[in-house]
């Protein structure tokens, strides 16, 4: 036994073996941590996808009536100093649902006008599809029409009945879908609006005086950079529509009013709004001259209208008021659009703004939001 204990005395291996290895062990950590944060952040992100996706018919009606509240909350308070708070909600929730059906009522019957001339807007196609051929005939063979014109033409004009069927059936489906849509809108900005004014106590009363000021200041940076931004968009896409709409008008183009309508919200879509909402109009004007010329003065100053609307007057009114960068603005247009659609279009610019400012109100957090901003 004594010869194994001084054996064991004088070969202290296993003993050195066992502390490197949890000096390994310790020095190996860190990357643990790291791998594990990582997961965790990663299973967050995905069941935040998941939620987002699934709850889409509560979050998407809830978030419009949020920033709804931001645009009717001065007009609100004016009611309030004249009336009690529910007939100052039923006001607005009325006033608020019977314009989205009058709108939505307006570009329905415009939708059924132009379907009832796509006779009409077929004859000039075919028109301008000859005159095109005959002019590049002597260069381009392969553009002209091969033989059994007649088959072709018989199959073409039954596809585009169908289309129209389609195109009626599905302004009939939307025109339903936002009627409902605006009245559960109607009835999330009655209890939104009734909370805005207690938010401020509730928040004092459930939290510590320190907490609750730090809470207060990321609400009040929400609701600053939302306004702004809500204020001038909407100040910015009248301007637009309101000449387009005229301009349609005086140019006689069908639905003229359904165009300012759709160049207004059009105007909420960052960058592919603009370039959208003109296509229309513009396929309109040439299918409904015979001349050449007024289609192309209409296309030249709807063209001017909505370059010096993009170009010189909303940046005039906006400023670095968001204090994002454009590339943050086209990761969230598509992350958003990718999960809700049109709707999601819309939410992308003020939802980024949001998540840039709970980020900045956060230490760790500060420097993505610095990534995410404008400045140098």
């Amino acid at each position: 036994m004594e010869n194994e204990a001084t054996a064991a005395a004088a070969d202290p291996g296993p003993i050195l073996d066992a502390e490197a290895a949890g000096a390994a062990l310790l020095q190996r950590a860190p990357s643990f941590n790291g791998v594990r944060t990582l997961a965790y952040i990663l299973i967050i992100v995905a069941t935040s996808l998941y939620l987002l996706e699934r709850l889409e018919p509560v979050l998407r009606p809830l978030l419009i009536a949020v920033l709804l509240c931001y645009l009717f909350l001065p007009s609100y308070n004016r009611l309030r100093r004249r009336m009690t708070a529910v007939p100052s909600f039923l006001l607005i929730a009325f006033g608020f649902t019977a314009g989205i059906l009058l709108l939505a009522r307006m570009v329905y019957h415009d939708v059924v006008e132009i379907d009832a001339r796509l006779p009409i807007y077929q004859q000039r196609e075919a028109e301008l599809e000859s005159r095109f051929r005959e002019l590049t005939k002597s260069f381009a063979p392969r553009l002209q029409r091969p033989t059994g014109e007649a088959e072709e033409a018989a199959v073409e004009s039954s596809l585009s009945s169908e289309l129209s069927a389609r195109f009626v059936r599905g302004a009939a489906s939307a025109f339903v879908s936002i009627s409902l849509e605006s009245v559960v809108i109607a009835f999330y900005m009655i209890f939104l609006l009734q909370s805005a004014a207690r938010l401020p106590r509730r928040v004092a009363a459930s939290f510590s005086t320190g907490r609750a000021k730090g809470i207060m200041e990321v609400a009040e940076s929400i609701n600053r950079a939302i306004s702004e931004y809500l204020a001038v968009k909407v100040k910015a896409s009248l301007l637009v529509a309101v000449p387009v709409g005229l301009l349609c008008w005086g140019f006689g183009i069908t639905g003229a009013a359904t165009w300012g309508v759709v160049t207004f919200f059009g105007n909420f879509l960052p960058y592919v709004g603009p370039l959208i909402s003109v296509v229309p109009p513009l396929a309109l004007a040439f299918l409904e001259y015979d001349a050449l010329w007024p289609p192309i003065v209409f296309s030249l100053l709807l063209l001017a209208i909505n370059g010096v609307t993009a170009n010189l007057i909303e940046p005039a009114m906006t400023g670095k008021a968001l204090n994002l960068s454009p590339l943050i603005v086209l990761i969230g247009l598509a992350f958003w659009s990718l999960l809700w659609g049109l709707v999601g279009m819309v939410l992308a610019v003020p939802l980024t703004v949001i998540f840039k400012i709970v980020l900045e109100h956060t230490p760790a957090t500060r420097p993505f939001a610095l990534l995410m901003s404008d400045q140098e």
